[in-house]
């Protein structure tokens, strides 16, 4: 059975948060700044990957006494910080070396899972284990090590977390899909994990911690694309349209347009329609189509300019650090941002029906930064993602209503679906600083 899993290269993202086509879009701190390197290819189960060692140490009590915490990375993953796949397991190794006696009761190792904002902290992850203990080891009653000592450990990674959420009144149980790591500057909450190595001391005594952050990615892999999509990537043919294909594409609701062309009132109505499923994976693209339509054949050649079009990612963060109190708007923190514009070209099925008749259709898509956050959704944290249709950009045209045109959501995965490789228009011009992700 072949257990490949294929991601995307990793690099620095960036997003903005207006919708100006000629905005700057600033970089914000992305995973990579905490050591993700995302390979071409990764299996899912890593116990025989490559690995990259990371090594923590703290002093103990004596000239010479140490206690190290080792850590066992993916090596295609990992750069700055250990890095672990999902449904792989943490592998590492604690270590002590005491000079002369040293009164511990325990050593126990952990793993914590948290949502961090401000000073607030909600733990959705905890896992413990105890390595030794001074009670089951009869060679050591006095509870004193002394010597070297080595401890090594693996800890699974659950893929799945069982959490109680929602007010106290109304509580209820609900199963999350372990999220990503996620930390961001102007972020107001962040996913972090640690590893955790404890050496208990006993009563009045301050015990010894090592305290190892480390990147976690999930495994979210959509459902193949329809056949005739399949077909036209191993083909290398063009993608067929919603009308040749329709279980390939989810069609929205036709949205009509009124405004003035210069000085005449001009009525347009658009269709847009994103391909199925509505899952897709960083470092590829949002395949999209769209149907433009007026009688008025002046509105219609600008409003299908591919400049005059505004289509964006939209990407939608979501905390309540209290559930007893979303009801007061203060305690709400959304922070909304938006992608790239999409990029879009002519697609004419039947060249004399598009000109005889009052429609224009185009093909377009929205690349994919391979360092987006997976659509996540953990207890009061939740991730979100849609592709947003912009009111038209075109000097001549000025519409009356500036309220978005369209909206749907979609989900964003960490592996490629099974099948052939999904491919970019040739046609799509990649930016710059984007350009070595596809290559």
């Amino acid at each position: 059975m072949d257990n490949t899993i294929t991601l995307p290269p990793g690099y620095d993202a960036t997003i903005t948060s207006g919708n100006n086509r000629d905005a700057d879009l600033p970089a914000y701190s992305s995973l990579s700044s905490m050591g993700q390197v995302v390979p071409q290819n990764l299996t899912e189960l890593s116990e025989g990957a490559p690995s990259k060692e990371f090594s923590y140490h703290i002093s103990l009590k004596g000239n010479n006494s140490s206690a190290s915490l080792v850590l066992y990375g993916n090596a295609s993953l990992s750069k700055h910080s250990p890095a672990f796949l999902g449904g792989s397991r943490v592998n590492g190794l604690v270590k002590v070396n005491v000079e002369s006696g040293e009164s511990i009761n325990a050593v126990v190792i952990s793993i914590q899972g948290k949502i961090i904002s401000g000073s607030r902290q909600h733990i959705f992850l905890e896992y413990t284990q105890t390595l030794w203990s001074s009670s089951s080891d009869s060679h050591k009653s006095d509870g004193k090590l002394q010597g070297e000592h080595n401890w090594p450990f693996k800890l699974h990674f659950p893929k799945e977390v069982t959490l109680t959420v929602g007010t106290k009144d109304a509580p209820r149980v609900e199963v999350f899909h372990l999220p990503q790591s996620f930390m961001e500057r102007h972020a107001k909450a962040s996913i972090q994990y640690e590893v955790i190595a404890r050496f208990a001391r006993g009563i009045l005594k301050t015990d010894h911690r090592i305290i190892a952050p480390f990147v976690y990615i999930p495994i979210i892999r959509p459902e193949p694309p329809s056949q005739l999509r399949s077909d036209a990537y191993e083909r290398n043919t063009t993608i067929p349209g919603p009308i040749a294909d329709p279980t390939g594409w989810h069609t929205l609701t036709s949205v009509q347009i009124q405004g003035k062309l210069f000085t005449r009132q001009a009525t347009i109505s658009c269709i847009l329609s994103l391909a199925l499923p509505l899952s897709y994976t960083r470092g590829s693209v949002i395949p999209l189509h769209l149907v433009i339509q007026s009688n008025d054949t002046q509105a219609l050649e600008t409003l299908s300019s591919p400049h005059a079009i505004i289509c964006r990612l939209r990407r939608i963060l979501r905390y309540y650090p209290d559930e007893n109190k979303t009801v007061d708007p203060k305690l709400r923190r959304e922070e909304l941002e938006h992608s790239e514009l999409a990029t879009w070209w002519p697609f004419v099925e039947s060249p004399s029906l598009e000109e005889s008749s009052f429609q224009r259709t185009l093909s377009g898509e929205i690349i994919l930064s391979p360092e987006l956050m997976p659509t996540t959704t953990i207890g009061r944290f939740q991730l979100e993602y849609s592709v947003v249709l912009f009111p038209f950009d075109a000097n001549s045209f000025h519409s009356e209503n500036n309220d978005i045109l369209s909206d749907c959501a979609v989900e964003i995965a960490t592996a490629f679906p099974p099948g052939p490789r999904q491919r970019m228009n040739v046609q799509t011009a990649i930016p710059d600083r984007l350009r070595h992700a596809f290559q």
